[in-house]
């Protein structure tokens, strides 16, 4: 996949982010600073720019109580950039690898507990 800075976060697999951290972390000399460990609050303009999703989506989920956010007493709406990133990885698919491994676990310890 071609990584640019315009790049969405929510196209990225976590394999692709990996892949970014591990190489970001040999080629600086500084230790990495992970996304995570950098926090940016904000109103609607934060969410869109880290997830890129539109704005309209952002109202349906924030109505729907499914995206992380904070709601001020006079209205307003702010977004913690860490939040949504841990929400948006919360989200992640398991690879056919992952799957496998699961089922073979799983009928082993149930092979276990009939013996």
């Amino acid at each position: 996949m071609n990584i640019n800075e315009n790049t969405r976060v929510i196209d990225l697999k976590v394999s692709d982010l990996l892949t970014i951290l591990k190489e970001s972390a040999t080629s600086l000399p500084v230790p990495l600073l992970l996304p995570s460990d950098e926090d940016e609050i904000g109103g609607y303009e934060v969410a869109e720019r880290t997830t890129g999703y539109a704005r309209q989506t952002l109202y349906q989920l924030k109505s729907a109580g499914k995206i992380p956010c904070i709601v001020l007493p006079n209205g307003g709406v702010r977004f913690s950039k860490k939040e949504i990133i841990s929400w948006l990885m919360s989200h992640k698919r398991l690879t056919d690898k992952e799957i496998a491994e699961k089922a073979e676990n799983f009928v082993f310890k149930r092979r276990m507990r009939r013996k």
